[in-house]
């Protein structure tokens, strides 16, 4: 029986509703929203490079590369007239699998116009914060499921793997043997999120060596911050890929979850494998029950993050940024959950 998808317009107007009404129970989430008149105007058009691949006549492929090459030389910029580039290529938009994928993603992504307004918006927030800022030129395209890193950055150009949003039931993803916690946030109203996380990366991470788990926390949680200002309407749980339940567990247990790592001097480890543990989605968190939020260590960097620029308004976005003293910023943050 063939598979049925949800119709991505409805998809994202239901998802909507329902996250508006998930983000009445997000506390904490510092608004920050910016009239529209006040931000400046944004245009994201999406090229999308997948269905032009796909679309493409094999019988004269290597004609039809050198069209696409001239739209797409961020994909396309080897020598076609090297065997084994073009050979990868044709092999490529003849895997039977792929091809399969790829009409999968256009069943549910067959139009992307509610993608582009809400990637302006997000970037119009960007560009109001940080006017100097070159939007990139956004592409869409499709990997062969290669979630691992489903948002690509290079220079001026910003690529989404449409394949690797395909929602948590998409049959493949299990097939794949992908975490339930991962396929969990592979849907379409994580893209905009990964986006943002994403531009953080690889535009305003300072790129600081982290030492300490304290030092880890401060960067997950000015990552975030940086979701509170660019995404200043959507809840706090899809920032954070948190369940209703897992939100719930973190506000719920926060005193006791803060006073464990105090007590067990975490904050200050240097540890690898305990930084990963408290700091990196999974199910849970290790050590604090398998009904615990994952990442708490993160959602701690984040608060402790909200709260120094709640003491320091004066401070810009890019002067957190910069700053690299960890241990000053949870002093001077007067967070006490």
């Amino acid at each position: 029986m063939k598979q049925k998808y949800l119709n991505p317009v409805i998809f994202f107007f239901v998802s909507g509703i329902i996250l508006l009404a998930l983000s009445c129970n997000n506390q904490g989430n510092t608004k920050r929203v910016i009239p529209a008149s006040k931000r400046p105007e944004v245009s994201i058009k999406i090229k999308r490079y997948g269905k032009a691949l796909f679309e493409a006549d094999t019988s004269r492929f290597k004609e039809e590369l050198y069209q696409l090459q001239k739209e797409f030389p961020f994909f396309l910029a080897g020598n076609l007239e090297d065997t084994a580039n073009y050979n990868q290529l044709y092999t490529y938009v003849t895997d039977t699998q792929i091809i399969r994928i790829y009409h999968q993603t256009m069943e549910q992504y067959p139009d992307i116009g509610i993608l582009e307004k809400s990637l302006s918006e997000a970037f119009s927030y960007v560009k109001y914060y940080f006017p100097g800022y070159e939007v990139p030129h956004v592409y869409t395209y499709v990997s062969d499921i290669y979630y691992e890193q489903p948002v690509l950055k290079r220079d001026s150009v910003l690529a989404i793997a449409l394949d690797d949003y395909l929602g948590a039931g998409y049959p493949d993803y299990a097939a794949l043997d992908i975490p339930r916690y991962k396929t969990r946030c592979m849907t379409g109203v994580n893209i905009v999120p990964d986006v943002m996380k994403t531009v953080y990366a690889m535009d305003f991470y300072s790129g600081l060596r982290t030492r300490t788990l304290l030092d880890r926390m401060i960067e997950h949680g000015k990552q975030l911050w940086f979701l509170d200002l660019t995404l200043p309407e959507i809840p706090d749980s899809l920032k954070i890929c948190y369940t209703s339940k897992q939100w719930q567990w973190m506000v719920e247990n926060k005193q006791e979850a803060w006073s464990s790592l105090i007590a067990n001097k975490l904050l200050f480890t240097t540890d690898f494998k305990a930084i990963r543990e408290l700091t990196e989605p999974g199910p849970f968190t290790k050590g604090f029950g398998n009904n615990s939020a994952p990442a708490i260590a993160a959602w701690f960097g984040w608060q402790i993050v909200r709260s120094y620029m709640d003491h320091h308004p004066e401070t810009k976005p890019g002067q957190l940024f910069r700053m690299t003293d960890s241990q000053k910023m949870l002093e001077q943050s007067g967070y006490k959950p």
